[in-house]
Parts: C-alpha cells; sequence; structure tokens
C-alpha cells in the first residue's frame, strides 16, 4: 500500500498498535488533487453520473490522484480489463473517521440495488454481506463499533453473496494518512459465473480513494479485471465492475448520512 506512517497530527495508538489518524487536516481542493485533468474529465467528473473510463489496461490512460502511489498500479496486467471512475460526493463536511466508519459497515451492503438491464428493474446487488474470520475461516462475525480513529493499516476479509456471481470472497486492506483513506479489495478465491470460474484468485483488485474536499468527498477508483476474451464476450467486464463500483459509493454515503 501507498501511504507511510508519517502522522502530522498527534497520534494516539489503537488496540491493534497502529498509528489512528488526526481527524482534522489541511484540505485541498479537487483540481489539487486532479491538477492535469482536463475541462470534459472535470466536467464529467464534477457531474451527478461522475467520469467513467474502460478498457484493456495498455489501451486506458490512467490518472492517479497527486502524491498517491496506489497499488493496483503495479498490478495490472496489459491484457486485463480496467475501470477507472472520479466523482464528487457532496457533504457539508467530511472527516477520514466518518469515511473510516462508512467502510466498517459491511452488512449495510446487503440490498442496496443497481438497475439491471436484462430484467428492467432495480435489483438488490449483494443479496448478504458479512465480515469473515479470516481466509483460511470463512466462519461469519459482526461489524465492529464506530471508531474514534482511523488505523494507518488494517485487514479485514468479507464474504459478500453478488446477484451474478454468488459468494466472492475478498481481502481488504485499509490504509490511511492525515488527507484521504484508500480501501483495497483483492478476491482471495475465484469468482465464478454460472459455476463457471470466470476470473481466478487475485485476478480481480480493486482500490477506492477516498479525500474530503470542501464540500464533500472526491472518490476515485480503479479496477483491474484479468478475465480471458472468451469470456469478456458473454460479460460486459467494465459495465459489471463499474455497477460494484457504484453501489460501493451508494454504500458509503449513506454510512456518513
Amino acid at each position: 500500500m501507498y501511504f507511510s506512517k508519517k502522522n502530522t497530527g498527534i497520534g494516539v495508538f489503537c488496540v491493534w498498535i497502529l498509528i489512528a489518524v488526526p481527524v482534522f487536516s489541511q484540505t485541498r481542493s479537487f483540481n489539487d488533487i486532479f491538477p492535469e485533468l482536463d475541462t470534459e474529465k472535470t466536467q464529467a467528473a464534477l457531474s451527478a453520473d461522475g467520469f467513467v473510463a474502460a478498457g484493456k489496461g495498455s489501451a486506458l490512460q490512467h490518472i492517479v490522484p497527486a502524491g498517491a502511489e496506489l497499488a493496483v498500479q503495479h498490478a495490472i496486467l496489459k491484457n486485463a480489463y480496467i475501470t477507472e471512475s472520479i466523482a464528487l460526493l457532496p457533504f457539508e463536511r467530511v472527516t477520514i473517521v466518518n469515511v473510516y466508519n462508512a467502510l466498517q459497515n459491511v452488512r449495510s451492503l446487503k440490498g442496496i440495488s443497481y438497475h439491471s438491464a436484462t430484467k428492467g428493474a432495480d435489483v438488490p446487488l449483494f443479496e448478504d454481506a458479512t465480515r469473515i474470520k479470516s481466509d483460511k475461516d470463512t466462519s461469519a462475525i459482526p461489524d465492529p463499533p464506530r471508531a474514534a480513529a482511523a488505523p494507518g493499516r488494517e485487514t479485514w476479509y468479507v464474504r459478500l453473496k453478488d446477484a451474478n456471481f454468488g459468494n466472492c470472497y475478498y481481502r481488504v486492506d485499509i490504509a490511511a494518512n492525515s488527507r484521504a483513506i484508500v480501501c483495497t479489495l483483492t478476491n482471495f478465491k475465484a469468482l465464478s459465473f454460472l459455476f463457471v470460474p470466470v476470473i481466478g484468485k487475485e485476478k480481480f483488485i480493486a482500490q477506492v480513494y477516498f479525500e474530503p474536499v470542501s464540500g464533500g468527498v472526491v472518490v476515485y477508483s480503479i479496477a483491474s479485471a484479468d478475465v480471458s476474451d472468451f469470456f469478456a464476450s458473454k460479460i460486459h467486464v467494465p459495465s459489471a465492475v463499474q455497477k460494484r463500483l457504484e453501489v460501493i459509493k451508494q454504500w458509503v454515503v449513506r454510512g456518513i448520512r
């Protein structure tokens, strides 16, 4: 992960003996975070739908928030399918701790809907969502209580019952500093469609970057899925990934409110 352990506020140790993140820090503007983003992309990012780009890794121009090194950038295969997005979630005042506590509520992912073109209706994307003990023990465990500070680094494991892919298992790595927080999801079991493995173990990785700014939270996401061309012809991979990223953003918005 990309964050150093440098802390500009007064550090407090959480129960995991990790450096906790100060609640307040000097905020940047959207243009500070994306100084080289052209006018068209900026307007799209600030619109209700946000900016979205998708394609093969070798053809997609990656946009990275200034000052951030995202691990997914180094994990992308040239032939992987990439989905990238930028959005501004409007809020009057948000802190890193607000975002962290929203991310902790894994079970509240259950039931958030997306529009299914094939069914012509809004349907829940995740029929169930829970934390699990580890990648070796998939027993469900409850979400923790709200935290007073966000730890610098932390790893969780979750099981999401996906409407299309069935039970999916992810490692969730959290990294935070005084400015931003990143949530990285990596599948530690293969993802299957109609009982056929489609994405191998650790062949899907997504990172979602959150940075509070004046008037809201900038959300940047990039996801890489290594899928064969045969399955890509059966499933529109960028759309499938983008739906899931959109649901994650809805989930965070609800958690912050």
